[in-house]
């Protein structure tokens, strides 16, 4: 009976163990740490982006080329077209990605526009019925090499799709501004009554800007991995922080000040939408397989 009990107790001490071997090996397992999903969670992104902008000036301070004596300097406030016209931009986008956070440095060039419109009426003190009104539409193109810092951060990580915020700083540096100025009215006192054939002038403006931009920006978008691309699709409020008129020369170019105009003082913003293309820099393995 001894030997039988002494049997029964080994072989019961034997199928324990063997039960909880596995069971400490599988904690001992799991506890220790995957070099492959370390991997996983970082990752360069290095692409291309392209879209389209539209524009919009804040006045902070008015400014005309006419001093009024007898009305109201008000009646020559100019008529903003808040995003009013698209124009495009595109560039290159360089991201490092940890742990569902992104800091990119996308730089890119591109065109902004705004306008603005003003009217004039002189009326004869003899005769009423004699005037001559004139209206003018400026159109300002203003080109720019932007570098935008941007972080962002996934709101899913887990999925193909992949929807993300973000916000940043910009500095932008312009390199070439031109004005575009339509002309249209009615003469009623010159004999010739009525209207007059709408004019034209393009000039360059470089001198009327300051050469720097500088402002902040944010946004939301979406990712979606496909094979070893990344799809992206944006779109950012860009919000100036400084008056981009150069003060010195804002009655320096003659053309404008013989037609009453003169800059206001104003900063820029802008909406901007981006779609792009990233691929991977880093690898798991010889299969390039791409590191999400």
């Amino acid at each position: 009976m001894k030997r039988f009990l002494l049997s029964v107790l080994t072989l019961l001490l034997a199928v324990n163990f063997s039960w909880a071997q596995p069971a400490y090996m599988n904690k001992n397992k799991s506890t220790k740490p995957n070099e492959g999903d370390k991997f996983l969670q970082t990752q360069w992104w290095l692409g291309f982006k392209s879209g389209i902008n539209t524009s919009e000036a804040s006045p902070d301070a008015l400014f005309s080329g006419y001093s009024p004596t007898n009305y109201s300097i008000d009646l020559l406030e100019k008529q903003y077209n808040s995003f009013g016209d698209f124009s495009g931009q595109a560039g290159l986008e360089i991201t490092f990605y940890h742990r569902g956070f992104s800091f990119s440095f996308q730089p890119n060039y591109q065109r902004q526009t705004f306008a603005y419109s003003n009217s004039y009426e002189w009326q004869s003190n003899e005769d009423a019925s004699n005037t001559i009104s004139l209206n003018y539409d400026h159109n300002h193109k203003l080109d720019f090499i932007e570098l935008p810092l941007i972080v962002k951060y996934d709101i899913l990580k887990t999925t193909k799709f992949r929807p993300f915020v973000q916000a940043g700083v910009f500095y932008s540096r312009m390199v070439n501004a031109t004005k575009e100025i339509e002309i249209s009215g009615e003469d009623l006192a010159s004999g010739s009554a009525g209207p007059f054939e709408n004019q034209s002038l393009i000039i360059g403006v470089n001198d009327l800007f300051i050469q720097s931009n500088t402002g902040w920006l944010a946004g939301l978008g979406i990712n979606y991995d496909f094979w070893n691309v990344r799809l992206v699709l944006d779109v950012t409020y860009r919000g100036g922080l400084n008056n981009i008129t150069n003060a010195q020369n804002r009655y320096s170019e003659n053309a404008l000040v013989g037609i009453g105009d003169a800059m206001d003082d104003v900063s820029l913003n802008n909406v901007m939408i981006n779609v792009g293309a990233l691929f991977p820099l880093r690898f798991i393995s010889s299969g390039l397989n791409p590191v999400r």
